[in-house]
């Protein structure tokens, strides 16, 4: 039995999922890069083709604007229970 080895440049296989696999509407489908993968790595493994993947270049654009969303989205957080807290401490000190 020979297997064979296929090198994928993993970034294009992320922007073609999230470019091809739409819904209904044309929005994209909710984890399609780890859908479009799991599907071809196991179409991959049944025609006994071992994939190695590649992760080299620059950080693709969607990955930084979630990097940065994401960041928000902690700073949001932490700063609404930065004002919690001290409301709750303002309350306990003033009722005291």
């Amino acid at each position: 039995m020979i297997m064979v080895c296929i090198f994928v440049d993993a970034s294009i296989w992320i922007i073609q999922f999230m470019k091809a696999m739409r819904d209904e509407k044309g929005d994209m489908i909710k984890n399609a890069h780890l859908l479009g993968f799991f599907r071809r790595i196991c179409k991959l493994l049944y025609l006994r083709a071992k994939p190695v993947f590649v992760f080299d270049g620059g950080t693709p654009a969607l990955k930084r604007r979630t990097v940065i969303a994401r960041r928000r989205q902690r700073e949001n957080a932490q700063s609404r229970i930065r004002k919690t807290a001290e409301k709750l401490l303002l309350n306990h000190v003033c009722s005291s």
